[in-house]
């Protein structure tokens, strides 16, 4: 039996293989031509079309990299496409051993079979590049690839030099100053934990670091929106020449008056000119959404310049202008996500349906015994806009316990004086699933939006219930 079960086992394995890289079969093909004989050194050395590239492979030591049991992948320019190479890189050791490195992978890469699939693919230099069909970045792949015992070697028709990722770029134009300055500012220094050496721990639990540790600058942008450094994600990265930068911060200030430069208008402006892949300026749609989630809305006939980057692309604006429904939104703070109770009790979250069938979610706290009993909450960075507000909160519907009709109150915090205060009264019928307008509400100031859900002054079971879908917040906007 057991020998029949391993019989059927490695049965269903062999198909699995079979059905799932059946391209692997195309690449075998592709490998049938191996020559063991020679390693990629040897092989590059051979080829009289590439003496140039070959020559600057002996010169950086890569020979001996080609040389070693290592796979690798060479991208060899011609003698032709390296003609019109910048005489800084070839007189340059460091910018020439650069150079090659950003021709060279470890292992081995034979051509996808599949048209338009992307591989990308790390470098030696720790760049990325771009695979596509027989392209090698925009250079094209002469010919079939040439295997040897510790690799493959292509030609391609164009020199590819590195390029400088987004974020050195950006430090490195003067296109966008204004952007480019407050970008920068965001830096802090911070401990280097991993190199630090530690010699206690507090009452936390957190370590003690020797005196003087070592530290490291650290961008709040590459935490808090993305980091433009990485070469493995590609991005593209919109620059505000200094007047736009400085309109489209006017036209949030009023918004957004924090002092902190991480809560600014000017960050408001900046979160949102990111977005993820690769958006050619011919390719630019009317609308990207921003790794933050925020519209763009876009017009190509506002790009001035661009930049391929080794992580993406760059494009310099004239203008950008933000609509302030998508800087300033509608947003919502959800019931079954509290921040706190005033005691401990039972607290139902629940998932419903709703009239429609469509299924959502609540917080309830029923019988509990308590006279104004309160749920807090809490939403961070809110504007400083009139807002009206809405609230959802359904009870009545089938195997609830809330039948009758109830009052619930929402005490807004006053920054000022640290107390909360009655803002609305909230009647709610049975079976009503439509929002309720409670009314009108403008934060004191920017920042954390607080505030608590309060049952009825009595400890009456149908009377001091609470339950709450959501309350909804839309500004009121010019």
């Amino acid at each position: 039996m057991t020998k029949k079960y391993l019989i059927y086992i490695a049965f269903f394995s062999i198909s699995t293989v079979f059905c799932s890289c059946k391209d692997n079969w195309e690449v075998h093909n592709e490998l049938k031509n191996v020559d063991n004989t020679i390693d990629l050194a040897q092989k590059i050395d051979s080829q009289a079309d590439i003496s140039v590239f070959n020559g600057f492979v002996k010169s950086t030591g890569y020979d001996k990299v080609l040389a070693s049991a290592q796979n690798y992948t060479v991208w060899a320019p011609s003698n032709a496409a390296l003609a019109g190479l910048d005489a800084a890189i070839v007189a340059d050791p460091v910018k020439l051993k650069d150079f090659v490195a950003n021709h060279i992978a470890l292992s081995t890469y034979p051509l996808s079979t599949k048209s338009n699939d992307t591989l990308r693919v790390k470098l030696l230099n720790s760049k990325y590049a771009n695979i596509i069909d027989a392209k090698f970045e925009e250079s094209n792949i002469v010919g079939n690839g040439q295997f040897v015992k510790n690799g493959v070697l292509y030609k391609v028709d164009q020199a590819v030099p590195s390029r400088l990722n987004i974020w050195d770029y950006m430090l490195s134009s003067t296109d966008a100053n204004l952007q480019k300055n407050y970008i920068n500012a965001l830096s802090i220094s911070v401990i280097d934990s991993a190199n630090a050496t530690i010699i206690g721990y507090n009452a936390l639990g957190r370590p003690i670091f020797a005196p003087n540790p070592p530290m490291v600058s650290r961008n709040t942008y590459w935490v808090n929106v993305a980091d433009l450094r990485a070469e493995a994600q590609e991005y593209t990265y919109f620059m505000l020449q200094d007047a736009a930068f400085t309109s489209e911060t006017a036209k949030l200030a009023n918004y957004y008056p924090s002092v902190d430069p991480n809560l600014s208008a000017s960050f408001y402006v900046v979160k949102d000119l990111t977005v993820k892949g690769v958006y050619t300026a011919d390719k630019l749609p009317d609308t990207l959404l921003s790794v933050r989630g925020v519209k763009i809305p876009l017009n190509k006939g506002n790009v001035v310049k661009s930049y391929r980057a080794s992580n993406g692309i760059v494009h310099v604006l004239k203008a950008l202008p933000f609509r302030l429904t998508d800087k300033v939104p509608v947003f919502k703070v959800e019931g079954e996500l509290p921040l706190s109770f005033s005691a401990s009790r039972t607290i139902s979250y629940r998932t419903k349906l709703d009239d429609k069938g469509k299924q959502y979610k609540d917080i309830q706290v029923y019988n509990h015994l308590l006279s104004e009993f309160s749920v807090f909450y809490v939403r961070a960075n809110v504007p400083t806009v009139k807002y009206k507000v809405y609230a959802r909160a359904i009870s009545g519907a089938l195997g609830d316990s809330q039948v009758a009709a109830f009052t619930q109150r929402f005490f807004f915090l006053n920054p000022g004086t640290a107390t909360f205060n009655l803002t609305f009264t909230h009647l709610v019928n049975p079976l009503t699933y439509t929002e309720t307008y409670l009314g009108e509400y403008t934060p004191a100031t920017f920042g954390n939006l607080n505030f608590r859900l309060t049952s009825a002054a009595t400890t009456a079971v149908n009377v001091n219930t609470l339950i709450l879908d959501y309350l909804r917040f839309e500004p009121v906007l010019p």
